[in-house]
């Protein structure tokens, strides 16, 4: 116990908070999601350069049929073509009419149901 207490100690001085707050949100890619109207979910993370953070205006997002995308808090998300975590922008998905489409986002395929 003194040793984890030692550990949490060492990792609150040398860790920034930024960065410490930053990696404890693990954003998910959701290559399928169903939900209701009114309802939001966070279906992807926005990456910028391998390790570097992505700046929201350089962010495109496309427009949809049955909700509308916008972007969330800062997190990390692991990714193939940086070979591992990288900081990223949660993308928020919030229905607004009942249906179901499919589309690419970030090059990852994403179909959503709203029901």
């Amino acid at each position: 116990m003194r040793t984890l207490m030692s550990f949490a100690l060492c990792l609150a001085v040398l860790v920034p908070a930024g960065v410490f707050a930053q990696s404890s949100n693990i954003i998910e890619y959701r290559e399928r999601a169903t939900l209701a109207v009114g309802q939001s979910i966070v279906i992807h993370g926005a990456r910028g350069e391998c390790g570097q953070a992505p700046s929201k205006s350089s962010i495109s997002l496309p427009k949809l049929k049955t909700g509308t995308l916008s972007l969330g808090k800062s997190g990390v998300r692991d990714s193939n073509s940086c070979g591992g975590s990288t900081p990223a922008i949660e993308v928020i998905f919030t229905g607004t009419i009942a249906g179901r489409e499919s589309f690419e986002l970030f090059g990852d395929k994403v179909t959503l149901r709203v029901k």
